[in-house]
């Protein structure tokens, strides 16, 4: 659930692109929340800045600032464990979404040629579809909302190429068809697509190279190839991306678990054990409310991958001294 998270917020930020009322730019004001956004959930920060994010968002104009409302409800229902919590920002992140696609369908329905509001409502319909699937298992909405947003951005990106953050959607999609279970893959052609690993890779790659908003998730998105059973002609392409990521946001901790156990997997044992290091000391230095709550079951995953490099290079003593 906690990647799978982090994905459906990847499809939710596309629509970065042209989230404001103007068919064509973002408003700074937009611009200035989402990026301050970033920085604090891919960080680990999100709950620590709670306020500041609440400031920046009220000078976001609506009906934009209903879809970002949307976004830091279901952000903060994701970066919490605990049950009852999780219940209290699910229900509040449901409440928010369901206005936010009540709203634009009836602007859709008045301005059927608008650009920004087709993206929108795409982008929710997946949020949603999203969330029921890895939240509460409810298959029939899954299907509903996700068929209806891949449709949308589909409409959109046909009629509108130049916009090549939209490529990060279709990738997406393709990667997480192709690693589905066998009847996921044979369905799904009848109904969105089929999945594609290559094809996955391409769209990405185009988004990170020409993508103008969501290059970074187009980065993150590698994490989705190091899933279960890695396919080694990827691998290599896929630690670079999030090498790159980490760059960028050095406070994601869950990252350094990913590379971690990708360079062990591609027999580089020094540089997994470097990242299993570099974690551990993230969380050393990151005094936020996640990391307090969360940091040990981190530390145990990263804790994994050092002795097992020391296991690895014979250094008994070190382990034991453990």
């Amino acid at each position: 659930m906690r990647v799978l998270s982090k994905i459906f917020i990847i499809l939710f930020l596309n629509a970065g692109i042209v989230l404001s009322s103007d068919e064509a730019t973002v408003s700074n004001s937009q611009i200035t929340f989402l990026k301050y956004y970033r920085e604090a959930y891919y960080n680990l920060r999100l709950l620590d800045l709670e306020s500041q994010i609440n400031d920046k968002l009220e000078l976001v104009q609506q009906p934009e600032r209903s879809a970002m409302e949307a976004l830091v409800s279901y952000s903060k229902f994701v970066v919490n464990l605990e049950k009852n919590f999780d219940e209290k920002h699910y229900k509040e992140f449901i409440e928010n979404i369901n206005v936010v696609i009540e709203s634009l369908e009836v602007l859709s329905r008045k301005k059927p040629n608008k650009i920004s509001l087709k993206l929108n409502l795409g982008l929710l319909y997946g949020l949603k579809g999203g969330v029921a699937l890895g939240y509460k298992k409810d298959y029939f909405d899954a299907y509903r909302f996700g068929v209806k947003g891949v449709q949308l951005l589909d409409k959109v990106y046909k009629n509108n190429s130049q916009l090549v953050d939209l490529e990060l959607s279709k990738g997406l999609l393709k990667l997480m068809i192709a690693q589905s279970t066998w009847y996921v893959r044979w369905l799904a052609p009848l109904i969105v697509e089929s999945g594609s690993i290559s094809e996955g890779i391409n769209h990405l790659d185009k988004v990170v190279k020409d993508g103008k908003y969501v290059s970074d998730e187009a980065l993150l998105a590698y994490v989705l190839l190091l899933w279960g059973d890695v396919d080694n002609d990827y691998l290599s392409k896929s630690l670079s991306a999030l090498e790159k990521f980490v760059e960028n946001y050095p406070d994601n901790i869950q990252i350094y678990i990913a590379l971690a156990r990708g360079f062990w997997l591609a027999n580089e044992y020094e540089k997994s054990n470097f990242y299993a290091l570099q974690g551990m000391i993230r969380i050393q230095r990151h005094n936020s409310i996640f990391i307090r709550k969360h940091g040990l079951i981190i530390q145990s995953f990263l804790l994994y991958w050092h002795y097992r490099y020391l296991t690895e290079k014979k250094e008994w003593f070190k382990l034991l001294r453990k």
